[in-house]
């Protein structure tokens, strides 16, 4: 059978509405848009009457979850059974998209969901979690290749031992020593027929399409794939806002209301793709309007706050001015505002490379970029120059003037004060996950070495 996406969703919808329905429906891809899709499928197999479960697939008793599939239920109407984030997809070809998944929420601040990742990665990988042997900190390089597929990462991981120790796992049944593969069971079960109002939907935001059960769901059941390609390229780009642009829509026909198209644009410049944060400013526009019938830019700047993306753009802007005690102030409080240290970390590293990379390209005379250039001049004949290589594709794609001006700042660092940079941050990384040191005094240490004369001598101490 066709797997449905985003795009056909609609189809599938009004199938259900006209009577025909499979037993199992999966839903993949990103969390937001399978929780949203999950609702209006569950309100229409619902719609004469019925209940939905709702099951955390990271605490499931997945023969208690068999055992109600195979029951009639005392219970009027249709019974449905959704089982949210379920690992039955789970294999060591997604153990890598799991650990991206844990760092991310661990530059978030959001340590439990950095632990279920982190445990999700450890039982793809055929570990025990429960196991003080199988710390993913202790393992070797090559035990962590065989487990999960990818390299281990550079670095102390001594971190990931202190996470999963300091937040507790949720409460499941032990399997029990016979127990089988919950895949191989579902499937017996599902084979072997469920009552006709018994349905089950499977949410999961990694799936290992090669696994049989995948292509059991595929070949027999509906399967739904909502995942949004991730990255910043251009394609990636134009996905993502496709999906923003989407959401806007939806609740802009729901609340009777407009909104241009620059507007759009400034709303997903400033939330960046997170589909829940864009729908619930938006219904904070809507009402802020009132009886207005259009949401206008100075609504935007009046209710739409200012986000991570902005602040930490203020601490870089701040190191690039070279204005220390502005850029001790601003790191202050992004950490006061709960925004992780590692997320500053990254942010440094991102822009110290982009430095790096703009004064290299500014030391090749045939791209003919030197400070104090008039901005028209770099942008009719120095970008058009520089964006013949595609492998700068990404760092040049911003607006004109922007990037003229991360060249000055460039222009502004000699080449052995950027390169000094980045053994610093990767020094102060290490120590923000392996050392005792609070994370306010290794941000702090780290801008102020950033910031100091570096002389040829003290690079060799830094390293």
């Amino acid at each position: 059978m066709p797997v449905f996406n985003r795009n056909t969703l609609q189809t599938l919808l009004r199938e259900i509405e006209n009577g025909t329905t499979t037993p199992v429906y999966l839903l993949f891809g990103d969390r937001f848009l399978c929780r949203q899709a999950a609702d209006k499928l569950t309100r229409i197999l619902t719609a004469e009457g019925g209940t939905v479960h709702s099951i955390d697939g990271d605490s499931e008793d997945i023969h208690a979850t068999l055992s109600k599939l195979r029951s009639f239920s005392l219970l009027p109407g249709r019974q449905i059974f959704q089982v949210n984030s379920t690992r039955l997809f789970h294999s060591k070809k997604v153990a890598k998209s799991l650990w991206n998944k844990a760092l991310k929420a661990m530059e978030d601040d959001k340590p439990d969901k950095a632990a279920g990742s982190l445990r999700a990665m450890m039982e793809a990988g055929g570990l025990d979690c429960s196991d003080p042997d199988n710390a993913p900190g202790s393992l070797s390089a090559a035990q962590w290749k065989t487990r999960f597929g990818f390299a281990k990462p550079a670095g102390k991981l001594e971190w990931t031992n202190t996470l999963l120790r300091s937040v507790p796992q949720k409460t499941t049944s032990p399997p029990s020593p016979a127990a089988g593969d919950p895949a191989e069971e579902l499937t017996t079960v599902l084979e072997a027929g469920i009552p006709q109002k018994n349905f089950l939907v499977l949410l999961a935001e990694d799936v290992d399409k090669r696994k049989k059960i995948f292509k059991f769901f595929k070949d027999r059941h509906r399967v739904v794939d909502l995942s949004v390609e991730s990255g910043s390229g251009f394609q990636a780009k134009k996905a993502q806002q496709a999906v923003l642009q989407d959401q806007v829509n939806q609740i802009l026909k729901r609340m009777n209301k407009t909104m241009a198209p620059q507007v759009a644009a400034q709303l997903f410049e400033r939330v960046g793709f997170h589909p829940v944060a864009v729908v619930m400013e938006m219904e904070k526009l809507a009402l802020y309007v009132g009886e207005a019938s259009r949401i206008t830019l100075e609504d935007l700047n009046a209710v739409v706050g200012r986000t991570r993306q902005e602040a930490l753009f203020e601490l870089t802007q701040a190191i690039g001015d070279k204005k220390l005690d502005q850029a001790l102030i601003i790191a202050s409080r992004l950490q006061e505002n709960s925004i992780h240290a590692l997320a500053i970390i990254a942010t440094l590293r991102n822009f110290a490379r982009k430095l790096l990379l703009f004064s290299a390209l500014q030391s090749q005379k045939e791209y003919g970029v030197f400070p104090g250039m008039a901005p028209q001049v770099f942008q009719q004949q120095c970008l058009p120059a520089l964006k013949k290589n595609d492998r700068w594709k990404n760092e040049l794609s911003g607006h004109p003037y922007a990037v003229n001006m991360q060249f000055k700042t460039a222009a502004g660092f000699s080449m052995t004060t950027l390169q000094s940079w980045l053994p610093l941050i990767l020094e102060a990384e290490m120590r923000l996950k392996g050392s005792p040191i609070a994370p306010e005094t290794v941000i702090q240490h780290l801008i102020l070495s950033m910031l100091r004369p570096v002389s040829k001598g003290n690079l060799q101490n830094q390293r």
